[in-house]
């Protein structure tokens, strides 16, 4: 895949997909499509695969926040069939976290790291690290 293609893909990715248009996961994340997260175990039954893997990611990623945008803040960057790049997220927590003490209205931002690999014009794996403890500091779980 081209690098104006692999990026085309990422800008969707990122706002349109991750902005909460769950509609384009099967336009642009192919069938086989694997996700590489620190909680989630390649083969185990937290597995998500697919489209409807990352829509369902996204959609819990979502839940406790209104108003949740992503920006890219560093790249993208692409070597071969790889993109990656630095992101931004912004929300307002709108409570029910299990035991976050933050309350709603609570403005939060975290940062993460995106590689993606791109195959016949869709995405095909993805590998994800995300400040998820300092997301949680800000809602209070302790």
């Amino acid at each position: 895949m081209d690098e104006a293609t692999l990026r085309a893909l990422y800008e969707r990715w990122l706002k349109e997909l991750w902005n909460g248009d769950l509609s384009v996961a099967r336009e642009i994340v192919a069938p086989g499509f694997t996700i590489h997260h620190g909680a989630i175990q390649p083969g185990g039954e937290n597995e998500l695969k697919g489209p409807d893997g990352i829509a369902n990611m996204i959609s819990m990623s979502r839940e406790y926040f209104t108003e949740l945008t992503f920006e890219i803040e560093v790249g993208p960057v692409t070597q071969g069939d790889l993109i990656c790049a630095r992101w931004v997220g912004r929300g307002t927590y709108k409570g029910g976290f299990p035991g976050a003490t933050a309350e709603p209205g609570t403005q939060v931002v975290f940062r993460g790291n995106d590689i993606l690999q791109g195959a016949d014009g869709r995405f095909v794996a993805y590998w994800v690290c995300s400040d998820g403890p300092y997301l949680s500091q800000q809602l209070g779980v302790g």
